[in-house]
């Protein structure tokens, strides 16, 4: 399996069907700034659990994807796998959460909370929690810089 917008295979046996992106430079916005890593991204077959978005970061390609799959391994071999649960909310407001018993990640699993419940959230925490994608374009159009060019700005505080 190819991992897409690479020339990189996977090294790991990866179910059919699960989805694999990556890059060597990808742009990462935290609170404290920002910064670039190599990364994976995957997202594996719907099954009779919930869905997930699995992400490695590393200093190459391979340690990503190494970082990724350890991720898929942590849900596949959690004691409440595959339904997982229960589920905390931690920072999400659209209806995801994160596996109480291997600490994972699942869209969908909680009910959503209504946009009011969302005030007071930084424009980085919104492009996390919102279900229209609406603050992660606003966060892009704000912070996102051309390839040969440092990022720069306070995510946090818009």
């Amino acid at each position: 399996m190819r991992i897409r917008h690479t020339a990189a295979v996977a090294r790991h046996p990866w179910p059919e069907g699960t989805f694999l992106q990556g890059g060597e430079r990808g742009l990462v916005l935290t609170m404290e700034g920002s910064y670039r890593t190599a990364f994976v991204e995957g997202s594996p077959p719907d099954g009779p659990g919930p869905g997930t978005f699995l992400r490695g970061e590393g200093a190459t390609l391979s340690e990503a994807e190494d970082a990724c799959w350890a991720r898929y391994q942590a849900i596949v071999t959690c004691p409440a796998h595959p339904s997982h649960g229960p589920f905390e909310r931690r920072h999400y407001r659209n209806g995801a959460g994160f596996c109480e018993r291997c600490g994972s990640w699942f869209s969908r699993v909680l009910p959503p909370l209504g946009e009011s419940q969302a005030y007071g959230l930084s424009a980085l925490e919104r492009a996390l929690t919102d279900v229209t994608g609406e603050a992660a374009v606003e966060l892009l159009r704000r912070y996102a810089a051309p390839d040969d060019e440092e990022p720069t700005g306070d995510p946090g505080a818009v």
